[in-house]
Parts: C-alpha cells; sequence; structure tokens
C-alpha cells in the first residue's frame, strides 16, 4: 500500500471518528439521539407521528380548559340564579300570605323584589372572556335586555302554537372522534325564557301586583281578569315553574362540566403517554451516551496515535 493509501485511508477512519465523537458529544449536551431524519429515518417518521399527535392533544387540552372556564362560570351564575328566584318564590308567598299587609309592607317587598330582578339580569348577561355566557353564538353586548327579552340568535318552529329554541351553542372539541365535542355555553333562553314568559317579567308582574291602586279593593285587570291578589298566587305557581327551568338547564350545565372534568383527565393520561413514547424514541440514553462518549475519545485519541507512528512526522502530528 502506497503512502498516499495509507494516508487517505487513515484520514476516513480519522474523519469517521471525529463525527461519531461529534455526534455522541451533541447528544450528551442535548439529551437527543435523533436530532434529524438521517440520523435514523425510521425512527424519525415515528418520532414525526408522536409530535402530531402531542401537538393535538394540547390543542384539545387547550380547548378542555377553555371549555371549563365557561361552564364553570355558568355553573357559579346558575347557582346564583336559583338563589334568586328562590329569594323572589318566597317573597312572592309572604305577600300572597299577608292579606292584610299595609301598602308600606307591599312596597317594601316590591322593592326587594326589583333589586332580585335587577341581580337576575346581571346574572344573566354574565361574561366569560367577553362574551355572553347566554346568548349562543351571539357577539350582543348582553344576553337579555331590560326588558327581559332574550338577544341571542333563535329559530321558531311552524307547529301551533309556534316554538321558539335557541340556535347556535358554542362548542368545544376535546377529541378526536366526531362526538368529542361539549357544548360550554349555557341556553339562555331554556333558561330564563324571554320578554312575557321570561322569569323577569314573572318577577314584573308580582311587582306591579303589589303596587295596584286597586289592590285592597280586590279590583280585576281589564287586562288578566285577575285581582292582584290572584296575580300574585298566579305569580307563585309561574316562578315555581321558571325555578324548575333554571335548575334543569343547571343539571345540562353540570353534565357538560363532569364531562369536561373527565376529558382533562384523560388529555393529561393521553399527553403523558405520549412524551414516554416520543422520548422513547428520541431521547438518549444519558449513562449509555456518557460511556459511549468516553469509548469514542479513547478511539479517536488512539487512531491519532497510531496514524503518527504509521506516518512519520508530516502534517498528521498536528491533527490531535
Amino acid at each position: 500500500m502506497t503512502t498516499t493509501q495509507i494516508w487517505a485511508s487513515s484520514n476516513a477512519n480519522i474523519q469517521t471518528s471525529k463525527a461519531r465523537l461529534s455526534q455522541l458529544t451533541a447528544q450528551s449536551s442535548s439529551g437527543i439521539a435523533i436530532t434529524k431524519p438521517s440520523d435514523d429515518p425510521a425512527a424519525s417518521a415515528a418520532i414525526m407521528k408522536v409530535v402530531g399527535q402531542q401537538s393535538a392533544i394540547s390543542q384539545y387540552g387547550t380547548n378542555i380548559d377553555d371549555g371549563l372556564g365557561w361552564l364553570g362560570s355558568a355553573d357559579t351564575t346558575m347557582s346564583s340564579a336559583e338563589n334568586l328566584v328562590r329569594k323572589a318564590k318566597d317573597l312572592a308567598i309572604q305577600a300572597g300570605n299577608s292579606g292584610t299587609a299595609s301598602a308600606a309592607t307591599r312596597e317594601a317587598i316590591a322593592t326587594q323584589l326589583e333589586g332580585i330582578r335587577a341581580d337576575l339580569l346581571s346574572a344573566a348577561n354574565t361574561k366569560y372572556n367577553g362574551r355572553s355566557i347566554f346568548a349562543g353564538t351571539s357577539d350582543a353586548s348582553a344576553a337579555f335586555d331590560d326588558a327581559g327579552t332574550y338577544t341571542g340568535p333563535t329559530t321558531t318552529s311552524t307547529a301551533t302554537p309556534p316554538v321558539t329554541t335557541a340556535v347556535g351553542s358554542v362548542q368545544r372539541r376535546i377529541g378526536s372522534a366526531s362526538t368529542d365535542v361539549v357544548t360550554v355555553a349555557a341556553d339562555g333562553l331554556a333558561t330564563f325564557g324571554s320578554g312575557d314568559t321570561s322569569v323577569f317579567a314573572q318577577i314584573q308582574t308580582v311587582i306591579d301586583a303589589l303596587r295596584d291602586p286597586g289592590y285592597d279593593s280586590d279590583t280585576p285587570s281589564s287586562t288578566t281578569g285577575l285581582t292582584p291578589k290572584q296575580t300574585i298566587t298566579a305569580g307563585i305557581d309561574l316562578l315555581s315553574t321558571g325555578l324548575t327551568n333554571i335548575s334543569a338547564q343547571h343539571g345540562v350545565v353540570g353534565a357538560n362540566y363532569a364531562r369536561m372534568t373527565s376529558a382533562k383527565a384523560q388529555n393529561a393520561t393521553m399527553a403523558t403517554a405520549l412524551e414516554t413514547q416520543r422520548s422513547g424514541l428520541q431521547d438518549a440514553d444519558t449513562t449509555r451516551t456518557l460511556l459511549d462518549l468516553k469509548t469514542q475519545q479513547l478511539a479517536y485519541q488512539t487512531a491519532l496515535q497510531v496514524t503518527a507512528q504509521v506516518i512519520q512526522p508530516t502534517l498528521m502530528s498536528f491533527l490531535s
């Protein structure tokens, strides 16, 4: 073998050893065994697939957290709304049982009911991240106007009598399956009603009856045919229905919250499993890498020394 051949072979071996040493050094410092597809094409493809799944799981996790925020806000608000309507009903019962109550007493009850109605309307217009939690997909500033009319999108059936329902619910995707979609905003129309049939109107009806000038004389209303006292009695029943509607929708929110909570736990489990899988494919074995690095350093130094002895002092002497 000629000197040129010896030189070429020795140089190739040294460069290969140096490249491996550089690779092991990088793995040792970064803790990553595969940094580019050429390191291991098959493993790289598997890593890319896992990373894609991790990205999806991360997005679902973000959706779940946002959904829990919506539902948590709705849950708290609806608990407050139930308490307010229950208090309004109790006051209406108190007024109904006090047939001989003075005008001042009735006015005091009416004033309390006005405060309850205002608080209930405020609760119905609760927002989360700048959006009303009871207005569906509407971007209106409030789900209900001052009269208690629902402002969100609705549709009316052709049945007799026609039935109006809310449309366009706010949803969040929590998984890849077609069923992994959860409604996170409460149905404001089903919860509080709208206009003359709303729980706000029911409270207002009792307030108006308590302040009716014909209260003591039991003068029937020309519109309803009921006396103020009869109107209050009817209002108690309507408030009971309103409370039932709020509680029913609260149950829907609670069920969706429970589903979101379960999805959050599953999402965390999946994220951990995927990270373990990615780590097994991509991360370096620290102990083994350090051992290989020491071995390779020794092999590189040995290769330089052997080559220097075989090829007497030339530029090879300065490569180390």
